[in-house]
């Protein structure tokens, strides 16, 4: 009970406390900050310039001191974080100074001017940042260098735009850290294909699957070096026979036939409350026979896509795919009362004797299906080409 009661205290005491003592309490500076900025606008609050007062000295006092270590250290790669701090302070100095005078006079606020600092840490990290990419694009074949070195121009050039020759820097580092990926299919099977399915199938649109370090063709690019394909293997091209069926059935249906008088026990025709004799409706069955010939026809291509590293030769990953497409159609013929068929039987007598599509269309059509299925295993194993 003791502890629950400790708990509930505490409890009590952490929601009574003010959010920007909180902050101020966890040494989140800058958050307590810019609450009690906002809060002693709306209505000036003691506690709340107390609290002011005291991150805004605490913040300051770290930064320096932070700062003060860094120069210290001396090296080249802390001017970046100078610079970042000296910014820091400098958007805390514009907050605070939003307040008015008598307020900034009891936190005991000094401006201090941080625009040398920042000019001359910020044109030191650029310095340090541009040199270290350029050192970084020296090791040839490391990928990771490289992007490391495009992520540290692209912040050279946040700093200054038109810094040397920074475009053509990030170009080159950009270029140095792509892999890419080059899209083949192979006919592995003794069945030819529709001149225009190779085509068709590397019309697979696969720009909307680069990423940032990716980057998909389907024809290759002279004078471009890839580090991955990606090859659809198809093993197995599959036409079948030619079916053809006939099936014959009848289909029937009660339809009225006119009427007849409803009798009572004694074979008298009954009569309604108003004295009228009472009628029923008579039906009688119809029917009709039918001829209906079906064609069916199917092809089929199975095979695999395999994901291979062109750098080690080896195969990475290898999923099986298998698309098929069918053709059927029917049409009927039918003799005896049509009134008797079903609406879809009587859609098919419609309907002209027909053929079959050559193998080829069968195999076009397969292409398609082929093709939105393979975009769907490369999206699932993008991943792959990442390293």
């Amino acid at each position: 009970m003791r502890s629950i009661f400790l708990f509930s205290l505490m409890a009590l005491l952490m929601w009574g406390c003010n959010p920007s003592q909180k902050l101020l309490n966890n040494r989140m500076y800058d958050a307590a900050i810019r609450k009690s900025v906002k809060k002693i606008k709306k209505k000036q609050k003691d506690k709340e310039v107390n609290v002011l007062k005291e991150a805004y000295r605490l913040a300051n006092t770290e930064n320096n001191e932070r700062i003060a270590f860094l120069r210290k250290e001396g090296r080249p790669e802390n001017w970046e974080e100078i610079f970042l701090i000296y910014s820091q302070m400098a958007n805390r100095q514009t907050l605070v100074r939003t307040l008015r005078e008598n307020i900034l006079s009891r936190i005991g606020y000094v401006f201090v001017d941080y625009d040398q600092e920042i000019i001359a840490s910020k044109q030191k990290a650029a310095e340090y940042l541009y040199a270290h990419a350029l050192k970084l694009l020296e090791k040839t074949g490391d990928k990771m260098a490289a992007r490391q070195a495009w992520e540290e121009l692209q912040k050279v050039k946040t700093y200054y735009p038109s810094f040397k020759d920074i475009d053509s820097k990030i170009n080159e580092a950009r270029a140095a850290g792509m892999n890419y990926v080059i899209f083949e299919m192979k006919n592995g099977t003794p069945v030819p294909l529709p001149p225009d399915f190779e085509v068709e199938l590397t019309k697979i649109s696969l720009q909307e699957l680069d990423q940032k370090w990716i980057m998909f063709d389907v024809k290759k690019v002279e004078a471009r070096y890839y580090d991955y394909k990606i090859l659809v293997n198809m093993k197995v091209i599959d036409v079948s026979p030619e079916g053809v069926k006939e099936v014959h059935y009848a289909e029937e249906k009660e339809v009225a036939d006119g009427y007849e008088y409803e009798l009572d026990a004694n074979g008298n025709v009954k009569k309604d409350s108003l004295g009228n004799d009472i009628k029923k409706p008579k039906y009688k069955k119809i029917s009709c026979n039918v001829v209906e010939t079906q064609l069916h026809k199917a092809a089929r291509i199975s095979g695999s896509v395999d994901f291979l590293n062109l750098i080690t030769g080896q195969l990475i990953k290898s999923e099986p795919v298998v698309s098929e497409s069918f053709f059927d159609y029917a049409w009927a013929n039918a003799t005896g009362d049509l009134n008797a068929l079903k609406p879809e039987t009587k859609e098919k007598l419609k309907l002209k004797p027909g053929g079959f599509p050559p193998d080829f269309d069968m195999l076009f059509q397969n292409g398609q299906i082929l093709k939105g299925m393979v975009k769907d295993i490369i999206w699932r194993n993008k991943g792959l080409f990442l390293n």
